[in-house]
């Protein structure tokens, strides 16, 4: 079965993984979800308190691996006509220390290539007002850090050709119709 496959990026804090919750129970099995691998790898115990050069190469080399191994098998497994997926390969390399076209050449890739990955992308933007920026054991920027997180990768996909970007608003529910309009379109076209 041939899938679409969408990715949902963006800085830290903008509703992924709502709207991820949001699209399955609009759409139920008509979509199969990939869930974030930075959360599962930072969940399950990847040291995260170092910032050496080598953690962040390291986290980005697994982030990136296990995202396009879960990609894959949500492919190779699912009746779903449309993966969704919590960030896609592209995010890892605003993270890497020497930029993004060193990232790339580290794993064998290129952007072009990893854009080509996704029919399309949903591009959602951290919150605006601080009082509703929240920092967990896994997300641990500042909401400044979020924004200039969020920049970079808007950045990144910026050449992809249908992208859908929703800026941050205080209540992610004003932004849902939205998602769910581009989403159905996806499935539908």
């Amino acid at each position: 079965m041939k899938h679409k496959k969408i990715a949902i990026t963006g800085g830290p804090n903008s509703g992924k993984t709502t709207a991820l919750s949001v699209l399955k129970e609009t759409f139920g099995p008509q979509v199969e979800l990939v869930r974030e691998a930075a959360t599962m790898i930072f969940s399950g115990g990847f040291p995260r308190q170092d910032n050496s050069r080598a953690h962040i190469e390291a986290a980005q080399q697994i982030i990136f691996v296990a995202t396009k191994e879960m990609e894959e098998l949500a492919e190779q497994t699912s009746e779903a006509p449309l993966i969704v997926c919590d960030r896609g390969t592209v995010d890892a390399s605003v993270y890497w220390p020497d930029g993004p076209d060193a990232f790339f050449a580290h794993m064998g890739t290129s952007l072009e290539a990893e854009l080509a990955r996704y029919d399309a992308v949903l591009h959602l933007s951290p919150p605006s007002n601080p009082a509703f920026y929240q920092s967990t054991h896994v997300r641990t920027e500042t909401l400044d850090k979020a924004f200039e997180i969020d920049r970079k990768i808007l950045k990144m996909w910026e050449k992809h050709p249908n992208r859908l970007v929703v800026g941050g608003t205080e209540h992610f529910f004003e932004n849902a119709e939205a998602i769910k309009n581009f989403v159905e379109k996806i499935i539908k076209g």
